[in-house]
């Protein structure tokens, strides 16, 4: 969750959520594990509402997200893998809201694939480059995560003052 949600929040410069929920169990993989492989996230912002759903169990949407909002959609794939061939695509696309945008055009464009692991390998080498993803990033997505996490353990929706004084360790 933390990667999706980690691009999620920067592309529209989230900071920490007031509250989440989450829904999900484990319904496909019967190995004894604890974490769900099925979820529905619920993360309350401000100004908007951020809807995650993951599943271990269904290929078909491969890796990626798509944002909702008035004037269109954004729909980014970051590794939407076929799990028979492995074949893989990347790209961002941006689909117009015609009620909002009548002149608008389907826009289509790069999601550049970044070599996490060079690069922080990279910074540390030169002691000056920047990391692909600033810790206030990670910071931020292991927030919601965490989040999530205790709503889903306790059942219940988890405000951000709440999490902030949890002592449960999950």
């Amino acid at each position: 969750m933390v990667h999706q949600i980690a691009w999620i929040m920067t592309v529209l410069n989230l900071k920490e959520p007031l509250a989440a929920t989450m829904s999900g169990g484990v319904f496909s993989e019967k190995d004894g594990r604890q974490v769900p492989d099925t979820i529905a996230v619920t993360l309350e912002f401000p100004d908007l509402t951020v809807l995650w759903q993951s599943t271990f169990s269904n290929s078909h949407y491969g890796l990626g997200e798509k944002l909702l909002g008035s004037d269109g959609t954004i729909e980014h794939l970051s590794g939407s893998t076929d799990m028979v061939t492995g074949k893989s695509e990347s790209g961002i696309h941006f689909y117009p809201e015609k009620a909002n945008k009548p002149s608008s055009g389907m826009l289509i464009g790069e999601s550049q694939g970044a070599n996490h692991m060079q690069n922080w390998i990279d910074c540390i080498r030169s002691r000056n480059k920047q990391t692909n993803a600033p810790v206030e990033t990670g910071y931020l997505s292991a927030v919601a995560a965490h989040m999530s996490n205790l709503a889903f353990r306790e059942k219940r929706r988890i405000t951000w003052e709440e999490a902030k004084s949890a002592k449960q360790p999950y």
